[in-house]
């Protein structure tokens, strides 16, 4: 199996995000950037940038904003990786070692190591083990209850 720890994380995150109350998807301070709703919309759609765009030369599928409601945003987290895993499962393991083409970006990140599909995929799942960490800073500063990690 691949990248077997890919979905871990959200056993432990969807059941807490079903249960969290939408005002705190959206409570915002003045000691910290970003809020739950803008984390997990960030996720989404860098996953579906990295493996639609970047992976495979397609067209991006979700449609987040900034209006978008507590629940699209989750329906779409979920929407993103069950899309995400179905193409993973259908590569062959050589199919892994293809390589994909990364953008210039403005800040002149490059990726660390030769862009693979490999690569690719792992970069998603570790791009969200990121932000998810930020989810219980978020969850301190406004005292609700954080992810049981």
């Amino acid at each position: 199996m691949l990248f077997p720890y890919r979905n871990d994380l959200r056993k432990t995150l969807i059941p807490y995000l079903n249960n969290l109350d939408e005002e705190f998807w959206f409570k915002k301070s003045a000691f910290y950037p970003n809020n739950l709703a803008w984390i997990i919309s960030h996720i989404s759609s860098s996953e579906d940038y990295w493996v639609n765009e970047i992976g495979l030369k397609k067209n991006c599928i979700l449609n987040l904003n900034d209006d978008s409601p507590a629940k699209e945003i989750l329906d779409n987290y979920i929407q993103i990786r069950n899309y995400t895993d179905e193409i993973l499962h259908t590569l062959e393991d050589s199919q892994l070692n293809n390589l994909v083409e990364v953008p210039k970006f403005s800040d002149g990140w490059t990726p660390p190591s030769v862009p693979t599909l490999n690569w690719l995929f792992n970069h998603v799942y570790m791009h969200e083990a990121y932000h998810v960490g930020q989810i219980s800073v978020i969850a301190r500063i406004h005292g609700f209850q954080k992810p049981l990690f």
